[in-house]
């Protein structure tokens, strides 16, 4: 743990959303958003680096890691950003910096487009403003609840990391074991939200400084869709990061780890 630093694990108030902070308080803040499966401790490997320059918050989305309780209803990517919104009012946090991955990315695109002036820059990692047909996502979760999430976890490895790196990175195999601990259900609607988002029509409100950050090996989310994304932006700009999958910054820890600290 940083010296000095400020650490809690909490919950907010009204919606019992879980959180945790690293770094000064007072210093700028960064909050992070993580991807479809994943908790919080997505972000792990660079949390502490990046909390050398911010107050860094990071949250457990609706139905992942402890917030798990909350993805039992169905929800929206718009309620996921009204959350974050919820966690900041509660941190008495005006304004803040965003970087999100997958999922994430699409919490952080609904949070400029829904709360311009709380957003001063955006970060969009491995993501999309539309993540392919709805049928897909209705599909999975169909998969999920009928035969568990031991039944994705194959392919969850193959999108999520290029060949060979869980046999040779313990945190990427720790995020696949970790995905199994989690309530199919709420899985299962995340998968929903995420069928539903689609916020092409709204990129051109995004009016905060943004960089988009895609892995040249991303199956899901490759460079091509980010950089489409990235042209409907008015101030943004894309950078690629060689040799890594989707969850790019568990493969490039340094690569994502510096161009967030450069941008934000």
């Amino acid at each position: 743990m940083i010296s000095g630093d400020i650490y809690q694990n909490q919950f907010s108030e009204e919606h019992m959303i879980y959180y945790k902070t690293f770094g000064i308080q007072g210093s700028k803040t960064l909050v992070l958003g993580s991807s479809l499966g994943t908790s919080s401790n997505m972000w792990n490997n660079i949390i502490e680096d990046l909390a050398q320059k911010f107050f860094v918050v990071t949250f457990d989305t609706r139905g992942h890691g402890q917030s798990q309780q909350l993805g039992l209803q169905e929800s929206s990517v718009e309620q996921y950003a009204e959350d974050v919104i919820e966690i900041m009012d509660f941190l008495n946090i005006k304004s803040f910096s965003y970087a999100g991955l997958s999922l994430g990315g699409a919490i952080g695109q609904m949070l400029a487009i829904k709360y311009p002036t709380r957003v001063e820059r955006l970060i969009l990692c491995c993501t999309a403003a539309k993540f392919g047909e709805p049928e897909f996502w209705y599909n999975r979760a169909n998969q999920v609840l009928d035969q568990g999430l031991n039944s994705i976890l194959e392919a969850t490895k193959s999108r999520w990391y290029t060949p060979g790196t869980t046999e040779s990175n313990a945190f990427a195999q720790s995020l696949l074991d970790e995905l199994l601990t989690f309530d199919p259900v709420g899985y299962a609607n995340t998968c929903k939200a995420v069928a539903k988002f689609d916020v092409r029509a709204q990129l051109n409100e995004i009016q905060c400084p943004t960089l988009a950050i895609a892995g040249t090996e991303d199956l899901s989310t490759p460079v091509s869709v980010m950089q489409d994304l990235v042209s409907h932006i008015p101030n943004a700009e894309l950078i690629a990061v060689s040799d890594a999958a989707h969850i790019g910054n568990v493969e490039k820890p340094e690569a994502f780890k510096n161009a967030i600290l450069n941008f934000a």
